[in-house]
C-alpha cells in the first residue's frame, strides 16, 4: 500500500514534489565504471541502459557513508542521486581514491530539477511525454530532456529528473495537472512505508548496512569484488547475524522526531535504537524507520527514558529477519 493510499492519506489527485533535499553527483571519463564499482557496495558493471541500482559508500570499518541510487546515462557517464547534505563530503572522500583514475567527480544538481511524482493517475500524465513509463522498481526511461525513475515497489510513485535548460512539454503539462507541493513530506513519508533508509548527515557513517536493511533490498552485492568495508560487511552476512535491524515505526500525532535521535527502553538511560527518517503522515502521526534490536522492540520504544511518547511497529513491504 502506498502512503497515498492508506486511510490516514487518501489522495486522489496527482502530486508533484520539488525534492529539494536531493543532489546528482555525476561520474564521468574512461574509467568511470570501474572506479565507482571499486568504490561501492553494488555491482555498478551490470548497470543495463534501462535499470538503475541502489548502492552505498562504506568506511572501513563497514560503516555507510551514503546510501546512493545510480544509473548509467553513457558508457562513460553515471548520475547518482543522494541526499544533498552529504554530498560535498561523499564527492571529498571519492576524490581521495580519483587520483590514478581517468575520472571526473562533480556536483551534477544544477543541471536537473528532481522531483516526485504521487498519484494513481501518474501513469496517463507521464504517458503523454515519455516512450515508456517505468513499471519496475529501479527501472527508468528518458527523453532527451528528461528522466523518470522508479525508486521502490510503490506503482504510484516516479522521480522525475527535467534538465534545468530544457523547456520541458512533460514537465509543463505535469504541472497543469498535479498539485504542487510546499515540501516534501508526502513524498518522504511514502519513501518511509517501503523501508528505504535514506543517509544523512546525522547518520552518515554510524552504521553497518545490515541495521539499515541494506542486505535485504538490494543496496549490497556479496558476488562482487573489494570495495571499502566490504571485508567487514560480508563477515557479518556469511559468519554472523545482524542483532540490529531496521523497522517502520508510527508515534503519535505532536510527536517531533528527526535523524540520529535516540530512543530508549523505559527507566533505561542507554540508547535502544536510533532513528534514521522521520516524516509525518497526513493524520498527523510521526512515521519513522529506526534501526534497533528485537529486544527493545518486544520491550516497548519510547521517544524519553522517563515519561517518553511510546512508538508501535508497522508492517514493511518485505520481511525484516533479525539475529
Amino acid at each position: 500500500m502506498t502512503d497515498h493510499q492508506s486511510p490516514d492519506c487518501p489522495h486522489t489527485k496527482l502530486l508533484l514534489t520539488p525534492l529539494v533535499s536531493e543532489a546528482l553527483l555525476e561520474v564521468s571519463g574512461p574509467d568511470a565504471v570501474s572506479f565507482l564499482h571499486n568504490q561501492a557496495s553494488s555491482d555498478i558493471r551490470q548497470l543495463a541502459s534501462d535499470a538503475a541500482c541502489y548502492g552505498t559508500f562504506c568506511n572501513p570499518q563497514g560503516r555507510v557513508l551514503a546510501d546512493f541510487v545510480a544509473l548509467a546515462v553513457a558508457t562513460d557517464t553515471l548520475l547518482l542521486r543522494l541526499r544533498g547534505e552529504i554530498l560535498e563530503r561523499t564527492l571529498d572522500n571519492l576524490r581521495r581514491f580519483a587520483v590514478f583514475s581517468k575520472v571526473q567527480l562533480r556536483n551534477a544538481s544544477e543541471d536537473w530539477q528532481l522531483l516526485g511524482i504521487q498519484g494513481r493517475e501518474l501513469t496517463g500524465a507521464l504517458g503523454e511525454g515519455l516512450p515508456e513509463v517505468p513499471a519496475a522498481p529501479l527501472a527508468w526511461t528518458h527523453t532527451a530532456d528528461a528522466i523518470a525513475l522508479r525508486t521502490t515497489g510503490d506503482t504510484d510513485a516516479v522521480e522525475l529528473w527535467v534538465r534545468s535548460t530544457a523547456a520541458s512539454d512533460l514537465l509543463s503539462s505535469l504541472r497543469a495537472q498535479s498539485a504542487l507541493q510546499a515540501d516534501e513530506t508526502a513524498w518522504q513519508a511514502a519513501t518511509l512505508r517501503q523501508g528505504v533508509a535514506r543517509l544523512s548527515a546525522a547518520t552518515s557513517g554510524e552504521f553497518l548496512p545490515q541495521q539499515l536493511n541494506y542486505d535485504l533490498i538490494g543496496h549490497i552485492n556479496f558476488r562482487k569484488g573489494c570495495y571499502p568495508g566490504q571485508e567487514v560487511i560480508a563477515r557479518m552476512h556469511y559468519k554472523g547475524k545482524a542483532k540490529r535491524r531496521m523497522l517502520l515505526m508510527t508515534a503519535p500525532a505532536g510527536t517531533e522526531l528527526h535523524a540520529g535521535d535516540a530512543l530508549f527502553r523505559a527507566g533505561q538511560a542507554q540508547p535502544a535504537g536510533t532513528v534514521i527518517n522521520a516524516a509525518h503522515a497526513d493524520s498527523g502521526a510521526q512515521l519513522a524507520l529506526v534501526s534497533t534490536t528485537e529486544t527493545a522492540v518486544e520491550e516497548g520504544l519510547l521517544t524519553a527514558a522517563e515519561r517518553g511518547t511510546a512508538l508501535a511497529v508497522l508492517q514493511l513491504p518485505y520481511a525484516v529477519p533479525f539475529g
